[in-house]
């Protein structure tokens, strides 16, 4: 070979290394951009473990404006080790006592919440709730769709309203997770007590220990809470959440499976009031009968005033809500201000009433599911004995 072709060979040599070195550089540095950016297609987002889904049980807490937390809290925590994701997807509404009167007539607004898992769990450490985790057994292309569908309803703000049954902590993360597992079914066990029951019975069985709200809920709960649903509609109480899907599989394999508490909480006092609805209206049953065949209409006044004001606010949360309870409008048929208006001339319509009360009243009790709190039976029974005890008397009288 000839010097000048050595030296041409040497030179393009020369040339050709710098090139392949920037060349090599300036790749590395594209693949670490993509890395940081999620867009490394050399990261493998098939494996089971990029992204992992739990859900996550919040213990029930004695405080009001909790979102009712009085059945405990359903959420979803989201995690994606690979980029250092860890995040909590709660479906929350305005806190009640911020404003008691939006809550009291429906109008409270609910939406999704974002919050990184640490700082989200500490309120509960503070309140010192304690906090279940289970993972949930989905196929990597559902975990990721559901990410996908949690950002979505995070656009839309708090527009939502207020509906417990409808967009309850629970129902709405059954939803999300079944949307997410597209045509995948979860196959649920057998649960002859849960196909049994209404989710307005589901509810009232959840506040065994706060009876005074379990009145009040049985009250506002909308007539869709006693048809008959599949399972999985009825899933509106965590904890009854949390049992079902431990007991369901998907694709053949368990679906929920306890990890372990996130929060160790005290446990919560399960003491119930000692003044219930129940002993108010066998008090007042009892008083009614007392004064019964006294000449003393204090109590009377006392009973029609109440059943008055009472009727007017059904009334007004039934203009306000639209939506309103099924038990409301039997409450309506107790409870209104007429029998106060034309106490007068009771003698025309009275009996009757208390006929027509005391029907209903058979018909309620003979019903396979239950409508309104056994506490409202008890008080009609009140009501029925003033409404019908003039004609009582008069019947006494005859006879003597």
């Amino acid at each position: 070979m000839s010097r000048i072709l050595r030296c041409r060979l040497l030179a393009f040599l020369c040339l050709l290394l710098p090139l392949c070195l920037f060349a090599a550089t300036d790749s590395l540095s594209v693949a670490e951009r993509n890395a940081q950016q999620g867009f490394n297609d050399t990261i493998d987002r098939l494996d089971p473990d990029f992204v992992l889904v739990s859900l996550c049980i919040a213990a029930p807490t004695d405080y009001l404006d909790d979102a009712l937390g009085t059945s405990g809290h359903a959420f979803l925590r989201l995690q994606c080790p690979v980029f250092g994701l860890d995040y909590c997807f709660s479906y929350e509404g305005e806190r009640v006592n911020d404003n008691l009167y939006r809550y009291m007539t429906g109008q409270t607004k609910m939406g999704m919440f974002a919050v990184p898992t640490n700082e989200y769990i500490a309120d509960y450490r503070r309140w010192n709730r304690s906090v279940h985790e289970y993972r949930l057994a989905m196929p990597p292309e559902a975990e990721q769709r559901l990410w996908e569908i949690m950002d979505n309803h995070l656009t839309q703000g708090i527009v939502l309203r207020q509906d417990l049954n409808k967009y309850g902590c629970a129902i709405t993360v059954v939803r999300y997770v079944k949307k997410a597992l597209g045509d995948i079914p979860i196959v649920y066990a057998p649960n002859p007590e849960m196909d049994s029951m209404t989710r307005r019975e589901i509810g009232y069985r959840s506040l065994a220990n706060h009876p005074w709200l379990r009145l009040f809920s049985m009250i506002m709960t909308d007539n869709k809470a006693d048809i008959d649903l599949p399972i999985d509609e009825k899933l509106i109480i965590p904890a009854d959440l949390a049992a079902v899907w431990q007991q369901a599989t998907v694709q053949g394999e368990p679906f929920a499976t306890y990890l372990g508490d996130i929060v160790e909480g005290a446990p919560l006092d399960n003491s119930k009031p000692w003044f219930t609805p129940m002993l108010a209206a066998l008090l007042i049953l009892l008083i009614t009968l007392g004064f019964a065949f006294t000449k003393y209409p204090y109590w009377d006044w006392l009973l029609l005033g109440a059943q008055a004001i009472y009727g007017c606010v059904l009334i007004f949360l039934w203009m306000v809500m639209r939506e309103f309870g099924g038990s409301a409008y039997i409450l309506m048929a107790l409870f209104n201000p007429i029998p106060l208006v034309l106490w007068h001339w009771r003698k025309y319509w009275a009996l009757p009433y208390a006929v027509a009360l005391l029907v209903g009243l058979i018909v309620l009790i003979c019903l396979p599911h239950m409508l309104v709190d056994p506490a409202i039976l008890v008080l009609a029974l009140a009501y029925i004995a003033l409404f019908a005890k003039d004609t009582v008397k008069k019947q006494i009288s005859s006879v003597r």
